[in-house]
């Protein structure tokens, strides 16, 4: 929205500089025909005619002409350098906006090559370790438990690339049908298990038996693994990520809340942003989950905000869902 209002203010102060430029070759060329004039009647000894041919009525209301063009100019003038200024600042806040977008786009190839990379180098190590032989047989199960989870990661991390892709490309509405949001939220804490149990996390539900709803089920699925894997990612071992679904004045809210790294002010304000990631330091990530956590809430008619006392003390996300009851 914003980047569309640059445009058509920049659009606009083009045309009228274009207007502007064309005004005064215009005026110029009046002008010009003025002095012409004059000086025919000056050399006839004429002032009065050439008075009149500068745009007086006599020569003693001459230097009236002169005043108000003086004026004339001088706030041409500033108006100039008013739209001089706009120019200049939709030019460097043009370029301020490149800058930041190839920073981002630097950002996110490198979070994606490290979270794309690192899953594949530990299912390569683990087929060459089957391969060779080298694995033994009580602790094949477990290699194998652990290259299913880093298949998960992979495909979660090219799920999210290409949803990404699909969102910037085709603004498309989600496709709601009638289901259960309750079941929803246990489906995807039951698919997050392994994860949690791998980075020893408790994950605990708080839901109703049902609550139905209108909902794009893979959408809400999208939102929901996202989320749990964001706070598994950030919590300490041990911990516990609790994940909440009530119904409150027409509105399902859902919440996900861990114990973990939290988020300071910068972060709380710019969590959803895409190829954002904060501390580059923290757990890797292509910086695009919550960002289509946020997408696909708004695809809903809801909204998702993130919030935390501060750094270390946990945090909590929070989507709000219009409560579409069937008929």
């Amino acid at each position: 929205m914003v980047r569309s209002s640059s445009n058509l203010l920049f659009i606009f102060v083009l045309c009228l500089s274009f207007a502007l430029l064309a005004w005064w070759a215009s005026f110029l060329l009046f002008a010009s025909g003025e002095l012409t004039a004059a000086s025919a009647q000056l050399v006839e000894r004429d002032v009065d005619g050439a008075a009149r041919a500068l745009g007086a009525d006599d020569a003693a209301s001459l230097a009236d002409v002169g005043t108000r063009r003086q004026w004339m100019f001088a706030l041409e003038a500033v108006f100039f350098a008013v739209v001089l200024a706009v120019s200049g600042h939709l030019y460097f806040a043009s370029k301020r906006r490149e800058a930041a977008l190839h920073a981002n786009q630097d950002r996110f190839l490198a979070a994606a090559t490290h979270e794309l990379k690192t899953p594949l180098a530990t299912i390569s190590l683990l087929l060459e370790s089957l391969r060779d032989g080298r694995v033994p047989q009580e602790k094949r199960q477990r290699y194998l438990s652990n290259g299913l989870l880093e298949a998960e990661r992979l495909e979660r991390g090219l799920h999210n690339v290409l949803k990404a892709a699909g969102l910037r490309s085709a603004r498309t509405e989600a496709a709601k049908t009638r289901g259960d949001l309750a079941r929803d939220v246990r489906d995807a804490v039951e698919a997050m298990q392994a994860r949690a149990q791998a980075a020893d996390i408790l994950l605990h539900v708080e839901a109703p038996q049902t609550l139905e709803v209108l909902r794009d089920g893979a959408a809400l699925q999208l939102v929901l693994r996202n989320l749990l894997d964001n706070s598994i990612k950030f919590s300490p071992p041990g911990s516990t990520v609790r994940v909440a679904v009530v119904e409150r004045e027409g509105e399902a809210l859902l919440s996900v809340q861990d114990r973990g790294r939290g988020l300071d002010e910068q972060e709380r304000t710019s969590a959803f942003q895409p190829f954002w990631r904060g501390d580059d330091r923290a757990s890797g990530g292509t910086g695009l989950g919550l960002h289509l956590v946020r997408e696909m809430v708004s695809a809903h008619g809801g909204a998702v905000e993130a919030d935390s006392p501060g750094r270390d003390q946990g945090s909590t996300f929070v989507v709000r869902l219009p409560l579409e009851q069937p008929a």
